[in-house]
């Protein structure tokens, strides 16, 4: 397994990786034989979501500070639990499910999967409002989708008045495997300018691939 942590240190990127780790186990974590997620991390999640939006009121205390602190402590703490009880090594989990669930690879003895040495080329479809619709490709093809060995795409996004001098500035991350990715937004972010770039993900360790060009869009 990878020395490197699997739970993003920002809080912001954890809640996207909790959100797309329960999203995704939800309906399969019967067929892979292990506890609904429900049961241990639909509460602490609750709580660190709601503690977190809490930081977006410009008048926000020591308390709510705290609050969060410890609802991130809480929720980490029963994420990590679930995945190295139930995900890690059941044999039922495919090493496809966990790189969707950016959870470690465990080695095999197999081969090693390769690392794609092509980028991503993205492609913003505005047609319906509210709503981007991220189209993919290798960079340079025609046909839309991810290169051979390559399990799935990961996607980086963020609301920005400028346009970002990197991808660390794109604090929002999603998960795909069949173009397109859909991000959907609220009423107020509409006219709002929108950055994406992404990189193709392999079942070996969570491998990741360079990033691609960031592209921008604006919110229908």
């Amino acid at each position: 397994m990878s020395t490197k942590d699997y739970i993003p240190s920002n809080d912001g990127q954890f809640l996207e990786w909790a959100k797309n780790l329960y999203a995704y186990a939800l309906p399969r974590f019967a067929a892979w034989g292990v506890p609904s997620p429900q049961k241990s991390l639909e509460a602490p999640l609750a709580a660190f979501e709601a503690a977190f939006a809490k930081l977006a009121d410009p008048n926000y205390g020591k308390v709510d500070m705290e609050r969060k602190r410890e609802t991130r402590r809480g929720a980490e703490k029963a994420f990590r639990l679930y995945v190295q009880a139930y995900l890690a090594r059941n044999p039922a989990v495919t090493d496809e499910d966990r790189v969707a669930m950016r959870i470690p690879v465990y080695k095999t003895g197999k081969s090693p999967v390769p690392l794609p040495e092509t980028v991503p080329e993205l492609e913003v479809d505005t047609g319906t409002p509210r709503r981007h619709k991220v189209h993919y490709r290798v960079k340079g093809r025609t046909r839309r989708g991810k290169p051979a060995g390559a399990a799935g795409i990961e996607i980086r996004w963020a609301i920005l008045e400028r346009y970002p001098e990197s991808e660390d500035e794109l604090v929002h991350s999603g998960y795909d495997t069949a173009s397109p990715w859909v991000n959907d937004f609220g009423e107020a972010s509409r006219g709002k300018k929108v950055y994406y770039c992404g990189r193709w993900e392999v079942a070996a360790e969570g491998g990741k691939g360079p990033f691609g060009e960031i592209v921008e869009a604006v919110v229908p």
